[in-house]
C-alpha cells in the first residue's frame, strides 16, 4: 500500500479507515477539502465545512460527482412561499375592490333613498367589515411579497456552488469547494469511477 499524503494529517487518519487489501488509486487536495478514491470506496474529509468532517461511499453506490448551485434551501422556501400567499391575498384584495360590492353596500337604499333601520345598521357594518377585509388582504399580501424579496435576496446572498458526489440509497456527500477546483475535482473522481459518460 503506497504512503499518501492523507495520511500525514492528523485529523484524517486515513491508513487506520482503509480496508485490508484497500488501495488508494487517486487525492485530490482541495482548499479546506480532501478527497480520496480507493479500490473500494469515496472518501471525503472536510476539515473547514460547517457539517460533517468525514465521509465515505462504496464505489459501487457512487453515481455521479459534479458541481452543482447551492444555498440556503430555507430562504428559497419562504420565498417561494411568500410569493404565493402574497399573490393570492392581493388578488383576493384587488378582486374585492374591484367588484364594486363596497359602493353598492354603501349607496344601497330604499326606493325613496331612505335605509330601513336595522337593516341599515347591517349594510352599514357589513361595509365597513368588507372595507378592512380589503384593506388587511392587500396590506398584508403587500408585506408578503416584499417578504419574498427580502429571503430572495438572502437566498442568493448565500448561494454558491459545491462539489456534490452522489450516491445510490443516501443523501449525497457535500464538499464546500466551488470554481474550477471542483469542476477539476469531479472530472477526476469520475474518471477514476469509469463514469465520465454521465457529463457528455
Amino acid at each position: 500500500m503506497r504512503q499518501s499524503p492523507l495520511s500525514q494529517a492528523s485529523d484524517d487518519r486515513l491508513l487506520d479507515m482503509l480496508f485490508a487489501g484497500e488501495e488508494i488509486e487517486e487525492e485530490i487536495e482541495l482548499e479546506g477539502a480532501r478527497i480520496a478514491v480507493t479500490s473500494h470506496r469515496v472518501l471525503a474529509f472536510m476539515p473547514e465545512g460547517g457539517g460533517r468532517r468525514f465521509d465515505h461511499a462504496d464505489r459501487p453506490n457512487v453515481l455521479n460527482a459534479s458541481v452543482q448551485p447551492t444555498g440556503q434551501n430555507g430562504y428559497l422556501s419562504w420565498t417561494i412561499r411568500s410569493v404565493v400567499y402574497g399573490i393570492i391575498l392581493l388578488g383576493g384584495g384587488y378582486l374585492l375592490n374591484s367588484s364594486g360590492i363596497l359602493t353598492e353596500l354603501g349607496s344601497t337604499e330604499t326606493s325613496d333613498g331612505q335605509i330601513v333601520g336595522g337593516i341599515g345598521q347591517m349594510i352599514s357594518s357589513m361595509a365597513i367589515m368588507f372595507g378592512v377585509l380589503t384593506d388587511a388582504l392587500l396590506l398584508i399580501g403587500g408585506v408578503l411579497l416584499f417578504a419574498a424579496l427580502t429571503f430572495g435576496g438572502l437566498y442568493f446572498t448565500t448561494r454558491s456552488e459545491e462539489l456534490v458526489i452522489e450516491r445510490a440509497g443516501r443523501e449525497p456527500i457535500y464538499v464546500p469547494v466551488a470554481g474550477e477546483e471542483a469542476e477539476d475535482a469531479a472530472r477526476r473522481i469520475r474518471s477514476v469511477l469509469g463514469r465520465e459518460e454521465i457529463q457528455q
